[in-house]
Order: structure tokens, then C-alpha cells, then sequence
């Protein structure tokens, strides 16, 4: 007789997760590893910005990135949703939406087994095991005046502090639940290019350029040297 298949876990290395706060707006509180691309975004959108939140809607699909060099494409399939939060509501009394994608670690070709696989309440049984980092005082329910008093040059943004709280949640086991296979939507492969390397994710999400500046010093600067070159000929042609 063969012993049950292990329950699928799901890591944050593999998990996007889009959210608000009680008191700040919607930011990505996590963002995978595996896959990764310089900017989640419109990939986010185009997955489920046109779901219901309010029906908990469940996606699956492929999702294919260019890869630059010898390897060229690289696929992995997806489960996704936008729901509403059960318990959390922001500031104004307004229930909390989340929008969750998991890259499970399989092959392209187990695709169509995940809604006979994934139990319908994924998302909500990862919710729960946010609830230490995400749920945190830290992070949902960090106060409106500490979120006044930081600062705007600070090196780190208030999201990329929050998606290191964060990472350090641990694996979530999805146990036995309903699988609902019928309430699964399959989408179109999704297919996108990564024009920047991986490390670049984090700054990015987080709205810095490069090194955490703001990425309109860089070309400021540049302008200020052009305008000096021309002021010292200027000066030379009079001077001669």
C-alpha cells in the first residue's frame, strides 16, 4: 500500500503576496525567489487584477520568463487568488484585499493536476500562517504616527522593511482540505522577459533605483556636469 502524499508547503522563497495595512496602502509584503523578475506588477495584474475579491476566485497557469543566454525559457506553473481578508479591515473600516500568487515546486507537465491537488483554502490557510509577520504590529498594524515620523531619506523603505519581516515566516503545510477541482480557472501561459538581474528585485519593489537612490539624481547630475563644461568654454572664448 503506498503511504499518502506529503501535504504541499508552501515557502515565501515561492510566494507574492500583495496587501495593505491598517494605516498605509497596498504594497507587495513579499515577492519569490524562485521565480524572480525586477518588477511583479503588471505580471500581478495580468494573473488576477480582473478577479472578484469578493468571490475568491481560483487561478492557475503558466508563467514563462525569457531568460538571456544559453538556457532561453524558463516555465513555472502558478496558483493564484484575490480575496478578502476574513478579519482584517483598514483604518476607515474597509475589509483588507490580498492578492496571492504560490509557485508550487513542480514540472510544467503536473500543471493540470494542482486543483485536484491544492486544497480551495490555500490561500486562506497561508493568511493564517501570516498572521506572526504580516499580522504583526509591525507590519498591518503598524501605528499612522510611526509611519508619519520616517523619514524620506531613509536608505531602507518602509515596504522593504516589511517584506524582511516578512520572509521569516515559516513553511506553511497545506494538510487534506477540499480540492473543488470546478472552481479552478486555467489562464493563458503568461509570457515575460527579465531585462535586470534578480538581486534587483527588493530595491525595485520597493521604489528605489539603484543603491536605494532616487533614480532621478542620477540624471540631475549628469545635466549639472553638462552645464558646467559649456559654462568653462564660454569663459575660455571670451577669455581668448
Amino acid at each position: 500500500m503506498l503511504a499518502p502524499a506529503p501535504a504541499p508547503v508552501v515557502e515565501t522563497s515561492r510566494l507574492l503576496w500583495r496587501t495593505r495595512g491598517e494605516h498605509w496602502d497596498y504594497e507587495f509584503i513579499c515577492v519569490p525567489e524562485i521565480p524572480a523578475l525586477p518588477a511583479w506588477l503588471t505580471t500581478l495584474e495580468a494573473m488576477i487584477g480582473d478577479a472578484d475579491a469578493s468571490a475568491g476566485e481560483l487561478r492557475y497557469g503558466l508563467l514563462e520568463i525569457d531568460e538571456p543566454g544559453p538556457r532561453g525559457s524558463l516555465v513555472f506553473p502558478y496558483v493564484a487568488t484575490r480575496f478578502l481578508d476574513p478579519a482584517r479591515k483598514d483604518w476607515t473600516g474597509r475589509r483588507v484585499q490580498h492578492f496571492a500568487v504560490w509557485f508550487p515546486p513542480i514540472p510544467e507537465e503536473a500543471l493540470e493536476a494542482l486543483p485536484g491537488a491544492i486544497p480551495a483554502d490555500w490561500h486562506l490557510r497561508v493568511l493564517a500562517g501570516l498572521a506572526g509577520t504580516y499580522g504583526s504590529g509591525e507590519v498591518f498594524g503598524l501605528p499612522e504616527a510611526t509611519i508619519r515620523a520616517s523619514r524620506r531619506g531613509d536608505r531602507e523603505s518602509r515596504a522593504a522593511r516589511a517584506m524582511a519581516i516578512v520572509k521569516r515566516t515559516p513553511p506553511v503545510a497545506l494538510l487534506e482540505g477540499e480540492a473543488a477541482p470546478a472552481r479552478w480557472k486555467r489562464l493563458p501561459t503568461l509570457k515575460k522577459k527579465r531585462l535586470d538581474p534578480p538581486g534587483a528585485v527588493s530595491l525595485q519593489v520597493a521604489g528605489a533605483g539603484d543603491n536605494g537612490k532616487r533614480p532621478g539624481l542620477g540624471c540631475f547630475a549628469a545635466c549639472l556636469l553638462v552645464i558646467v563644461a559649456v559654462g568653462r568654454l564660454m569663459v575660455g572664448w571670451v577669455g581668448g
